[in-house]
């Protein structure tokens, strides 16, 4: 697993799967509902995007709008990889040969502090035509707590990183979208900390295939942040 000061469902049919987010606070506060990877692993819950929920939970208010923004900034830290900057047409995250993974994103929300959000999710597209992972791989969150660039960013340049806290599980199959619950996270922005400076999704290198996600440059649609909003 990555060291503290380094650590990086096609959609889902229902749409009511999709909003389905009871309060989640995590990151700081108290326990986040487990990650899960798909059914019979819950209990009496459901097991939806990537969340153990309760089997009686409600999606969130029909009122909801949903946003999808793309990233203000992007980079793709490998612990083996080039020592220069760069992002790469696709991220195999967890892949033993790559190392250790940390992908900043940086987002511009559109909406004020007075905004509710019902949930919110990092979006990644499976690269086209690669192959799945040997096994399903767990990713973790952090809070970016100083300026970046990606320009400049590298796996020996990285900002600092808030404790990473477990996130979602990528599946081995099928290959479909990932959605990491990000929405205590989004929920602080609202507070408008000075060391709020983007999300961070941390993949440990431990597997021989990894999971490869299109990072939008050449093919495909890159990372994207879902918000439902009221």
């Amino acid at each position: 697993m990555v060291a503290p000061a380094v650590r990086l469902l096609a959609a889902l049919a229902p749409v009511a799967l999709l909003l389905a987010a009871p309060p989640l606070t995590g990151c700081g506060g108290a326990p986040a509902p487990r990650v899960c990877a798909g059914a019979g692993v819950c209990g009496a819950g459901y097991c939806v995007a990537g969340r153990c929920r309760p089997a009686d939970a409600l999606p969130a208010p029909l009122d909801a709008r949903r946003m999808l923004l793309p990233p203000e900034d992007l980079a793709v830290l490998e612990q083996n990889g080039d020592a220069a900057p760069a992002v790469p047409d696709a991220a195999a995250l967890g892949r033993a040969s790559t190392g250790d993974v940390v992908l900043l994103l940086r987002f511009t929300p559109p909406f004020g502090e007075d905004a509710e959000i019902a949930s919110a999710f990092v979006v990644l597209q499976p690269a086209p035509g690669a192959p799945p992972a040997g096994r399903a791989l767990t990713l973790e969150v952090a809070r970016i707590l100083e300026p970046w660039r990606s320009a400049t960013a590298t796996w020996g340049r990285q900002p600092r990183l808030s404790v990473p806290e477990p996130a979602a599980i990528a599946p081995r199959r099928p290959v479909t979208p990932l959605r990491i619950d990000v929405t205590s996270l989004v929920r602080g922005w609202a507070k408008r900390r000075r060391d709020d400076h983007g999300i961070a999704i941390l993949a440990p290198g431990n597997d021989a295939v990894g999971a490869a996600y299109t990072m939008g440059l050449s093919q495909g649609v890159g990372p994207q942040l879902e918000v439902y909003v009221r």
